[in-house]
């Protein structure tokens, strides 16, 4: 069973303002209040294989390993909780006008994904929340100073 949530907010900046971002996971704690540390394994930019260690308010840090990155965001996903599977999608694309549409997923699955998400769905989706409105502010921030 696979058990999803997601989030999506307008932003008034292009999609690469906003992947860039998303990219920079170390950055995140500077913007969304969802996350505190953001450790990588390597230093640049993002890149598929590499790994994040991802520390949130009343969560166990999580290890991330990144799937797949373009210039609209990236993809990793995490095995971190004994009997699920998480992946994580942070995702930017231009609309045509200057901004862009964000879209946060996180995917659950495994033996445990339905109970691990009925104990914390509103905690999930209160972060995905913080995280679309902090990364909203954040891009809409760089794409007034360039």
């Amino acid at each position: 069973m696979t058990v999803d949530f997601r989030d999506t907010i307008t932003i008034a900046a292009p999609a690469a303002v906003a992947g860039d971002i998303m990219k920079a996971v170390q950055e995140w704690p500077s913007w969304t209040a969802s996350v505190s540390s953001a450790v990588r394994s390597r230093s640049g930019p993002l890149t598929v294989g590499e790994t994040v260690v991802v520390t949130q308010p009343k969560l166990r840090p999580a290890t991330w390993t990144v799937t797949e990155v373009d210039a609209g965001g990236f993809e990793w996903k995490s095995d971190s909780a004994p009997g699920v599977r998480n992946v994580g999608g942070h995702w930017a694309s231009d609309n045509g006008d200057g901004t862009c549409t964000a879209e946060l997923t996180l995917s659950f699955a495994g033996p445990l994904a339905r109970v691990v998400t009925l104990l914390y769905s509103s905690l999930i989706r209160r972060y995905i929340r913080m995280e679309a409105e902090g990364l909203k502010r954040a891009a809409e921030a760089a794409a007034q100073t360039s």
